[in-house]
């Protein structure tokens, strides 16, 4: 199984991803935008999950009603974002991640909400906010159906 290691700047939080790339993204939505100082937010979630290792200074923040980021107390720096109802399938932050080779973008996603002051660059597929949205009901749907047949 692959695995990776990453941590915030400090080193008071770090973790381990498990299994291949599942996704990659950048999010140019503009919560992603203030997290980040004004960029778009990269995140990659991992098929076999992720395993927090240390956690002395991690905090999340709930900044709607289906997401929260995880971030560090002491640096500030950004770990990652899950939804509240799948915290197990959380997105780690590209840029904590102490080895990112091999990783590249799936797409860039809300970029109907990216601002003015930076061309959302080519280098994958774009999708805007109502496609993320419909995209992510298909996948809730289909996981309901799942657990159903499986009851």
């Amino acid at each position: 199984m692959t695995e990776r290691t990453g941590q915030c700047l400090c080193g008071g939080v770090s973790f381990t991803t498990h299994g291949e790339v599942k996704e990659a993204d950048a999010c140019h939505c503009s919560m992603c935008r203030r997290q980040g100082g004004g960029g778009p937010y990269f995140a990659v979630q991992f098929k076999g999950g992720v395993t927090l290792d240390k956690t002395d200074t991690l905090a999340w923040y709930r900044g709607s009603d289906h997401g929260e980021r995880g971030f560090c107390t002491a640096c500030g720096a950004s770990i990652a974002w899950r939804l509240q109802s799948q915290p197990e399938s959380m997105g780690v932050s590209l840029g904590a991640l102490d080895d990112t080779s091999g990783i590249t973008l799936d797409s860039h996603i809300f970029t109907d909400s990216a601002p003015d002051y930076y061309t959302v660059p080519t280098d994958a597929p774009h999708k805007t906010e109502a496609q993320v949205i419909q995209e992510f009901m298909e996948r809730m749907e289909k996981a309901a159906q799942k657990e159903a047949d499986n009851s």
